[in-house]
């Protein structure tokens, strides 16, 4: 609860679709041969759990700002009492403290893990005191405010926060501040650690003159300024803008309008900084720069679209490489060294460190609300991202959702709304990572006008086994197949936006997806995929979500066009880890891959000869209650089979379960608990693309057949998994 102002600041088991893509034998095994990006079951943590209930935050009316320390210690600025104020809320804490008054602050994080508290105070004339509070990077409350510097305060600056200004501080203790003054100079105080004493304000470079035409002057104006301290101590800065036109329109003229930006750097161990330098990298036009230090040394940049980095101890700035995002963004850096960007507009890119390039960039709405972008990474590496969301219905704007997808490795997670789905509201906030490494969110619900404002705050749990079938954190199963373009689908019930199916896209036609279990370890089902040309691929996506392309796999094999039919049903074996069964199309044998319990796959083995007479085989999961996968078989009569499990990662006999069935389904699949009772059900769909579910009896037979969907919607799927 946060409190009124006190003072001044001073292993699931998950079936398949039978794949049919006729093609010469195959009998490559997949023994641990990676592809340029592998899945690892040692040491994989456990995905994010699902998002708690919101609790509400009384008196809070609006989220400002939210960030987090080192130690996860969180700090957020609101407001209260129509004020603005700030809160803390401490590592090892659930409770957020009283807050206090911060008028005109600005909280930032440094690459250090400290917060710091930014604002400028009037003195006398046209001066300015900027003063700063500062929550050590392992701290739990921010310190006494002190003063930093006196100088001028440039006022024609574009962009949020305090005005023209910003801080950054090293792991070596190096703390700096830079700003523009009223005279468009950049200028520069620094200190060696946070008991320094700052020095003199410095002046490093100065905005050009403005341009002046006869019908008009073309004054330049700050866009960026970004000041990063490496972990050796060096210091990068880059800021600049443009000459800004203010007329009509009538008389542009295209040669005023002109750039400034520069990098200035101070490399570590030196007593003084370079000169400023262009920095072809970032473009003609390099508005919505983002400049950080890297994890692993040295600094790297974010500029219209493409990606810098200098490594540490680097004589310069190596290529630019094109990222595909054009707007500003954060830059988050996993354990793992991958970098993700997040952009304005909800796209986002990932750099995977083990490939050494860019998957492809993706928008994860066309819907979010300018400005409402926000980003955190976790203790495992994923970046969590929040944004506002358009909802429509019949083409008007009902209400703006509080939105949340969690991305990894190039996969991300489907959407999750953490508002109360109220219509004619209005739901933006903030995400910060508290102590134990989760996502944290706070936001603020209200009427469209602007009314009845209420916030609230979740976090997510621990994440327990996935279910069968289960993707998106819902308590049913879910469907995973392709689409008849380039999707691959989710179809889950989502309260918040149930007539909309969850895709990944750029997925070659003719693409196939078995539903897998959680093959990594991470609690979190997985996906294999062939692809048209025959290459098998398995992905380990981020949690709730699915895979792109790109995302992060293990190759399984280059060819297995030779399986006419590729499926899983869980634990074959009885070391509860998901197994893999394939058909071969020539010979009809089934084989066995099993889990290997760490990172692939042991070689196949046969379990089964000479299975052509059955024109489907389906892995059902565990039909039977015992915990072992079953198998069901379709034969040329129209008789359906089951072949229980034995854990041994062989077949029991045969037992007929009905008689003269599925002559008119083009897809069967076992398709986990569809409808809530606790059992595996069968889903079919027919000719005419209506769907179809048998409820399973948990003794390994099914109830006769209901209607589960009509073929609006189910004709648009080009397959089911």
């Amino acid at each position: 609860m946060i409190m009124q102002s006190r003072a001044l600041l001073g292993s699931a088991l998950i079936p398949v679709l039978a794949l049919t893509v006729a093609a010469p034998s195959a009998a490559t095994a997949a023994t641990g041969t990676t592809a340029a990006t592998t899945a690892t079951t040692a040491a994989v943590p456990a995905g994010l759990g699902t998002w708690s209930a919101a609790k509400e935050l009384p008196g809070v009316t609006r989220v400002i700002d939210l960030e987090s320390a080192r130690n996860g210690t969180m700090a957020g600025l609101f407001t209260q009492g129509g004020q603005t104020v700030l809160s803390v809320r401490p590592a090892g804490s659930t409770a957020w403290q009283q807050t206090e008054p911060a008028p005109g602050a600005t909280l930032r994080r440094t690459d250090d893990g400290a917060l710091t508290l930014l604002w400028w105070v009037a003195a006398d004339g046209d001066q300015h005191t900027l003063r700063m509070s500062r929550l050590a990077p392992d701290g739990g409350a921010f310190g006494p405010a002190e003063d930093v510097a006196t100088g001028t305060l440039a006022t024609d600056w574009i962009g949020a926060g305090t005005p023209g200004t910003t801080v950054a501080a090293g792991a070596n203790g190096h703390q700096a501040v830079a700003w523009m003054d009223k005279d468009h100079r950049l200028t520069v105080v620094e200190r060696s650690g946070p008991q320094g004493t700052w020095s003199a304000p410095a002046t490093l470079d100065q905005l050009p003159d403005p341009i002046v035409r006869p019908d008009n002057v073309y004054n330049y104006t700050l866009r960026d300024l970004h000041l990063a301290v490496a972990a050796d101590g060096a210091l990068a800065l880059i800021w600049g803008g443009n000459s800004y036109y203010t007329g009509d329109g009538v008389d542009y003229d295209e040669t005023a309008y002109k750039w400034h930006y520069k990098l200035l750097e101070k490399p570590a161990g030196a007593t003084s900084w370079t000169a400023p330098r262009d920095m072809p990298q970032l473009g003609e036009k390099p508005q919505g720069v983002t400049l950080a230090a890297h994890p692993k040394g040295g600094f790297h940049v974010l500029s219209h679209g493409s990606y810098i980095r200098k490594a540490a101890g680097a004589a310069d700035w190596a290529p630019a490489e094109d990222i595909g995002i054009a707007t500003h963004g954060e830059l988050l850096t996993a354990p793992n060294g991958d970098v993700t960007v997040v952009g304005d507009g909800t796209t986002v890119a990932t750099r995977l460190a083990s490939r050494g390039t860019w998957a492809g960039a993706r928008q994860l709405t066309g819907y979010a609300e300018s400005g409402s972008v926000s980003a955190a990474q976790t203790a495992n590496g994923a970046v969590v991202v929040t944004y506002t969301q358009k909802r429509f219905e019949a083409s008007h704007t009902v209400r703006r959702d509080f939105v949340t997808q969690t991305l990894t490795g190039a996969s991300a997670s489907k959407p999750r709304t953490l508002n109360s789905l109220t219509n004619a509201t209005t739901s933006t906030g903030r995400v910060a990572t508290d102590d134990k490494g989760r996502p944290l969110a706070v936001w603020t619900q209200s009427a469209d006008d602007g009314s009845s404002r209420t916030s609230f705050t979740a976090t997510t749990g621990t994440r327990s086994l996935p279910k069968w079938h289960e993707y998106a954190d819902t308590t049913r199963a879910d469907i995973v197949g392709m689409s008849a373009s380039d999707a691959m689908n989710l179809f889950t019930q989502d309260a918040a936006n149930p007539l909309v199916t969850y895709q990944t896209r750029s997925w070659a036609p003719g693409t196939k997806v078995v539903a897998f279990g959680d093959f990594d370890g991470d609690r979190c089902n997985d996906v294999v995929v062939r692809l048209p040309g025959g290459e098998a691929r398995l992905y380990t996506p981020v949690c709730g979500g699915l895979p792109t392309p790109d995302s992060a796999y293990k190759r399984l094999s280059q060819d297995w066009s030779g399986y006419d039919t590729l499926l899983a049903s869980g634990d074959q074996t009885g070391d509860g880890r998901p197994d893999l069964l394939a058909r071969d199309a020539a010979t009809g044998n089934v084989y066995l891959y099993a889990h290997n319990g760490t990172d692939g796959f042991k070689p196949r083995v046969k379990i089964r000869s000479a299975w052509t007479g059955y024109k489907r085989v389906i892995g059902a999961g565990d039909l039977n209650g015992d915990g072992i996968g079953d198998v069901l078989a379709l034969d040329g009569s129209g008789e359906l089979w089951r072949y229980n499990g034995t854990g041994t990662g062989t077949l029991k006999d045969r037992v007929r379960v009905f008689s003269d069935w599925g002559g008119s389904y083009k897809d069967v699949i076992g398709a986990g608990d569809v409808n809530g009772d606790g059992k595996a059900d069968l889903v079919s769909r027919d000719t005419s693309n209506n769907l179809w579910l048998n409820a399973g009896t948990g003794t390994g037979t099914f109830a006769s057949r209901t209607q589960a969907g009509t073929s609006t919607y189910w004709k648009t799927w080009a397959s089911l998994g």
